[in-house]
Formats: C-alpha cells, structure tokens, sequence
C-alpha cells in the first residue's frame, strides 16, 4: 500500500476545509506555524502543501499578511447547476487568469475582488493554466451561466482566441488587464511597459553600461513586446548604438521545461561583456540570478541585474505596478459598459521603479 505524502495528506485536509465550507472565500488558512504545529512536520512540507492549493486557485498568498482562499475558488466542479435565479446570476462577473502562482496576479485577484464586492458584484474565478483551449472553455461556461462581465488576463502566448473576438463583436462587456490582443477591439488595462523599461535601462544607461542583456520569456505577447520595445528606446532617446546580440528571449516551451536554467546559464556564459541585465519577468530575474551565481563569481559579481515587477532578491532594483489601480480601472470600465454606450478605449497605468536602500 502506497503512503501519501505528507505535504499532500494536508494539501487534501486543507482543500475539503474549503470545498466544504469550513474555510470561506476571503478565511485566513492557518498560518505556516500552525499547520507545522498541528500536523507536527516541516516548514518545507507545509509550504509544498500550500504551494499545490495556489496552483489549483484555492487559495492566495500575500505577503506579510498570510494565505487566504480566494473570493471564488475553483474546485474543478463543473457539474455546478446552471439553472441559478436571474437575480443571482445577474451579480457575477466572471474574471479569467493565466495562472495563480505570480505576486501581481495574486494582487489583482483580490483588489478586483474587493472593487466588485464594494460595486455589488461576486467574483468567479477561474484558471487557464496558460492553456488556449481553457481560456474558451472558461469563456463558453461563464457566459452560458450568465455573468454580466468578463475580465480576462489571457494566456502568456495570446494566441487567436474565437471565443475572445466573439465577445468584442457582440459587444458583450469585458476588459483585457495586462495583456491583450491587439486585433481585438475592446477595453484594455495594461501597465506603462514601455515607459517602465525606458526608465530602467535609461538609468542602466546614465551609470554608465553599454552591454546591457535583455532577459526575457519569447515575445509572444503584448507585455513583453512592449517592455522589449521601452528597452530599445532607451538606446535610441540617449542617441547610444544598441547590441541585440544580447537579447535573450527564451522560447515558452523550454521556459516551461528544466532546459530553462541550463539555456540562460549557456547565454550568460557566452557573453562575457555583459555589465548588467534587464530581466523582463520576476520569473525571469529569479532564473537569471540562479544562472549568475551557477556561471561563477566571473559573472555573479560583475553583472547589475534588474527586474521589471518585484523578483523578491534582497538589493535587486525592480518596477512596481500599481495593482491596485489596475484592479479598479477594471472594474470602472467594466460597470460602464454594462451602463453606458459601447466605447472600446485603452487605459495605460504608470509604473514606478524601485531602488532598494542600499
């Protein structure tokens, strides 16, 4: 007889709290501590535990605050009856995200969460896993069970997505956050991109690097193209002669594989010009800094690294976006289209760079 993990034997403890209704959405779960005081077994093991209930959008962690389940969880019950009251189907909005592992996505389910519950609405949430195919099918579900709104986070390679186009040509109310896809007309949310990665590689630029690494996922959607584009137009506004031989976007399909941390190893090994690096992602700064300090202190030591969104590495420069307000512009364009007439816009919201004290 096969004994279950000990990390997984709390994860399914934890997991009928929830589905069961012993933990809420918005309940505090048990803090690290607790967990390791009642099941008597390692902080590892309880954090393996928790990280598999953030995986499956049970549960969501923010920092210096604890984990929390989600305003909506998804518990894979897709035999939910469809046949709820008009009344209460008219009081959900549907909001589609990529995954929950991220801090910004983390952020924006709960500041949305907050804006719609505060505006009279439920929030249901529902995960693609970066999967095309889901995102249509979450689509499909939410509207047949009648949401009045969509906010939809697409998928990291924005591919053609019917189901998406369908939306803007019925004009049925949603807003892409993030992302978005350029040849749909609709309502967008996205951070300043361009201007954060401006500002970053121009003060790169003004201490004085010129081989600068752009570190990045492939660029495959509209976020990183246009990071990719505020790299370019740092060097082009300070009028400096730009090295793309030094572009590093790592194909998705070996960023979801282990080849990930040899292929940025085997970069940072054949530069060794490079003076500091942009790392487009807070995935892709954590990589890059493992890659540093696996390459050698030849590089670990040399090479300034900067991350677009907060990486977590103690002295590692970033750009913060404002989850909050993206959170709340969403859901004040959302409640506009279901009130007033169809006006598709773009809402860009600025970004900060954050230099750690020294």
């Amino acid at each position: 007889m096969v004994k279950t993990a000990l990390y997984k034997q709390i994860y399914l403890n934890l997991k009928e709290r929830i589905v069961t209704g012993d933990l809420r959405p918005n309940d505090r779960v048990p803090s690290e501590q607790e967990i390791m005081d009642e099941y008597k077994v390692s902080k590892i093991t309880v954090k393996n535990a928790l990280a598999a209930l953030v995986d499956e959008g049970l549960v969501i962690r923010i920092q210096g605050k604890g984990t929390f389940v989600t305003p909506q969880p998804f518990n894979g019950d897709r035999s939910r009856s469809r046949s709820a009251s008009k009344k209460e189907a008219n009081n959900f909005i549907g909001f589609i995200v990529p995954t929950m592992k991220t801090r910004v996505i983390q952020q924006l389910v709960e500041h949305l969460e907050y804006f719609l519950r505060e505006a009279g609405f439920h929030m249901v949430l529902r995960l693609t896993r970066e999967s095309s195919e889901e995102e249509s099918r979450a689509i499909c579900e939410l509207i047949e069970s009648k949401v009045r709104g969509l906010v939809v986070f697409p998928t990291e390679d924005e591919k053609y997505n019917e189901s998406l186009l369908r939306l803007s040509l019925d004009k049925f109310p949603f807003v892409f956050i993030d992302r978005f896809l350029r040849n749909i007309e609709t309502y967008t949310i996205t951070s300043d991109n361009i201007g954060g990665a401006c500002e970053t590689v121009s003060c790169l630029l003004n201490k004085g690097h010129r081989q600068i690494a752009l570190i990045s996922p492939e660029n495959a959607n509209t976020t990183i193209e246009d990071r990719t584009a505020g790299f370019e137009r740092a060097y082009i506004d300070m009028g400096i002669s730009i090295d793309k031989s030094l572009w590093c976007h790592v194909p998705l399909d070996i960023l979801r594989s282990e080849n990930a941390l040899p292929y940025l190893k085997e970069f940072i090994a054949a530069h060794p010009q490079v003076t500091a690096a942009f790392a487009l992602t807070a995935e892709m700064t954590n990589l890059t800094y493992r890659a540093m300090q696996s390459v050698g202190s030849s590089s670990a030591g040399t090479i300034e690294l900067f991350s677009f969104d907060d990486p977590e590495i103690p002295g590692v420069p970033y750009v913060k976006q404002d989850e909050w307000k993206l959170a709340q512009t969403a859901a004040q364009l959302l409640i506009r289209q279901m009130e007033t007439d169809y006006a598709p816009q773009q809402t860009v919201i600025p970004v900060k760079l954050v230099m750690p004290a020294p």
